[in-house]
């Protein structure tokens, strides 16, 4: 039987997206935060001898006003390196605000790096340490001790008892902030209090509280106020006084407002928006193309050696570092006028925000507001303003937190159709209500739907919370 073989030759015409290297490049960089970038530049630098960093003694800042933008619409890439040229002004480093520490510690690195300052055998610093791994992002361990303890065993191989993992969450309550490791609402309250009685002594209500919380918590949640005050021998007057040292107390240990103000601390903005004769003017606070260049006379060492072919391949092996260094400032100048084209879109778009400082002057803006001003992509949008920071007269903010959509996108613009708005709104509620008789979540869905605000319950919680804003339980006056 004969076997016979078909070769034949096809083409296809097939279209597709090619990312070239120097544009993987480009969308690396706008993605790095100003520390990051440093680090990707001090690397940079040792691994390219044609680059250096210019030593001045003054760095350069990029600076456009908000009224330029109309034109950014107009812009062509032939544009941009006029624009970069023309802006750069000589300034002071002085002038610009510098973050005394420039790396964000999560609440697990925190924790874990106070356990290990508590000198713990190794054995309970590592229950510490896999407990902590365990907690919610609001600081609460949901899970049970025995569900624990089960995982540990079965991951590590070995056995050990619960009682070993009932230490290290006493090891773990101990930390801050106050709370954390509770495993519900009665302990992380009582952690609080302790955690105030141990640090700034103790009084007479904070002792009152203390026992009602250990030992009447059940009464004081079905508000029998009265039989507390009967059993504890209260007045109304002290009882009040007892109630307010409990209220006072964090429902979270973790909450967004406190999370924001950790990181408050520990960030270095990469843009600055200062004031003058009630004009905004967008800068960058170090712009490093400014500083990184290209060795103009950079030229290969003396080759000792006659063979052409090596001679032939040292000079393409420093051709080709000259040119990744040029490469490189290149998208470092790109990087720099595409932040700053962006900034000022966000500029021009909230300046009652920037002039103010008040987030209820916030207007609904998203990520397509952006990009159709500037004409970037929504991609290149999204990696700058994902994790940078912008300085202020009035603080540092996210530039996240900036965007927000309008709620009830059907009316006409209104700030309090805002997310921000709408939380004000449930203060300003919550604050008027009758104090013996405060709003439920549900009556606030109602009262917010007769201002023409529609809200689901959950998104409400969501908002009370943020705002630190108990619930109507705890909300209530004593009787």
């Amino acid at each position: 039987m004969k076997q016979g073989q078909n070769l034949a030759q096809k083409q296809q015409n097939k279209q597709g997206y090619y990312l070239s290297q120097q544009h993987l490049k480009q969308m690396h960089l706008l993605h790095l935060t100003g520390f990051a970038l440093r680090e990707y530049l001090a690397n940079e630098l040792e691994l390219n001898p044609a680059l250096e960093i210019d030593h001045d003694d003054d760095d350069e800042l990029s600076e456009v006003t908000v009224d330029s933008i109309e034109a950014a619409t107009e812009w062509t890439t032939k544009d941009e390196d006029e624009l970069f040229r023309n802006n750069y002004q000589q300034a002071s480093t002085d002038q610009f605000y510098r973050a005394p520490v420039i790396q964000f510690n999560s609440l697990a690195d925190s924790l874990k790096e106070q356990i290990h300052q508590m000198q713990l055998s190794t054995t309970l610093t590592q229950l510490s340490c896999y407990l902590i791994d365990e907690l919610n992002d609001d600081g609460y361990l949901r899970r049970s001790l025995a569900e624990v303890c089960d995982d540990y065993c079965f991951n590590r191989g070995k056995l050990t008892d619960e009682k070993e993992f009932e230490t290290a969450l006493h090891a773990v309550q101990h930390c801050e902030p106050a709370g954390v490791g509770a495993r519900d609402l009665r302990e992380c309250l009582l952690l609080q209090l302790n955690y105030k009685i141990v640090n700034f002594g103790v009084n007479y209500e904070m002792h009152k509280a203390q026992i009602i919380l250990e030992n009447h918590y059940d009464l004081f949640v079905q508000r029998a106020f009265s039989k507390i005050k009967s059993l504890l021998e209260l007045t109304d007057e002290s009882f009040k006084k007892v109630t307010e040292v409990i209220t006072h107390l964090q429902p979270k240990p973790v909450t967004e407002v406190n999370r924001y103000e950790l990181m408050n601390y520990q960030i270095i903005p990469d843009f600055e928006i200062t004031i003058e004769d009630d004009e905004l003017y967008v800068g960058l606070t170090q712009p490093d193309s400014a500083k990184l260049r290209v060795i103009s006379d950079f030229k290969k060492s003396p080759m000792r050696t006659e063979n052409n072919e090596e001679k032939n391949q040292a000079a393409s092996y420093y051709s080709n570092l000259v040119d990744d260094a040029n490469a490189l400032v290149n998208a470092l100048r790109e990087r720099e006028v595409t932040m700053l084209k962006v900034m000022s879109a966000i500029a021009f778009t909230q300046p009652g925000f920037f002039i103010s400082g008040d987030r209820n002057d916030l207007k609904p803006m998203v990520l397509q507001d952006i990009a159709g001003i500037t004409g970037f992509d929504l991609s290149t949008v999204s990696r700058i303003t994902s994790n940078k920071y912008v300085q202020t007269p009035h603080g540092i903010f996210p530039l996240k937190n900036l965007f927000m959509r309008n709620i009830n996108p059907g009316i006409a613009y209104n700030s309090q159709h805002t997310a921000v708005g709408i939380q004000q709104t449930i203060k300003q509620l919550i604050e008027e209500e009758d104090k013996n008789n405060p709003m439920s979540d549900s009556e606030v869905v109602e009262a917010l739907q007769q201002k023409g605000i529609t809200l689901a319950r959950r998104t409400v919680v969501k908002y009370r919370e943020v705002l630190s804003i108990k619930n109507s339980n705890l909300r209530k006056s004593s009787n």
